[in-house]
């Protein structure tokens, strides 16, 4: 089966075409952080907050080493399933029905961010900026925000690292971005073979502090 990385904008909302995802195999859902958190896993600060945790991978496995983890998803089943694994694993985490759009809405406050590539799925400078909005609302002075996201070049369509640059001037100090590989769901490269380039799948992985 060819993969058409335009398939969820088929959908009348962004939830839908999420919520449809999550029917099949999700192609993020590895079962663990993407490499550049593990890599990094001593930078982060609790409490932390991961933005469009999916079913808990990344929020579990840094809850396991000791952090106050809160994770949210719009998606509902997501929610379901990260809650179901925290019950099964024994694992103190937090996780919330929540539309990261409406961060700047919340009277909640972390010292560091998660985002494991939810921020190349708002396309378009004015939803970028209203999400990075809300990442500065709810991260506290000189909090950190991780971040992995698709590059430019990436099928799905991501940005570049001017970009990156050009989004977090405002109030953010970027204190590193390099390129790092991620990975995908075996099961979805299963059904999917064509889904992920030969040369791998391409992301961006940068610290952002937030200045005081």
């Amino acid at each position: 089966m060819k993969y058409d990385p335009s398939a969820m904008q088929n959908h009348p909302t962004a939830l839908d075409g999420f919520t449809k995802i999550y029917e099949g195999n999700a192609p993020w859902d590895i079962g663990k952080p993407q490499p550049p958190f593990i890599e990094n896993a001593d930078r982060l600060v609790s409490p932390v907050l991961d933005a469009g945790c999916g079913t808990g991978n990344t929020a579990l496995f840094f809850a396991a080493r000791g952090h106050q983890v809160t994770g949210i998803d719009f998606v509902g089943e997501a929610i379901r399933r990260a809650r179901a694994k925290a019950t099964e694993r024994g694992i103190a985490a937090e996780f919330l029905v929540k539309d990261a759009m409406t961060l700047g809405e919340w009277n909640r406050r972390f010292c560091s961010v998660i985002d494991s590539g939810l921020f190349h799925v708002y396309a378009g400078d004015e939803l970028q900026r209203r999400y990075v909005e809300g990442l500065k609302h709810v991260l506290e002075p000189s909090g950190r925000l991780l971040l992995f996201t698709f590059t430019e070049d990436a099928p799905e369509g991501g940005v570049s690292r001017e970009q990156l640059h050009e989004i977090f001037s405002d109030g953010w100090e970027v204190e590193s971005v390099e390129l790092a590989r991620g990975e995908v769901s075996p099961a979805f490269l299963a059904e999917f073979p064509d889904a992920v380039p030969e040369s791998g799948l391409k992301g961006w992985f940068a610290i952002i502090r937030r200045k005081g």
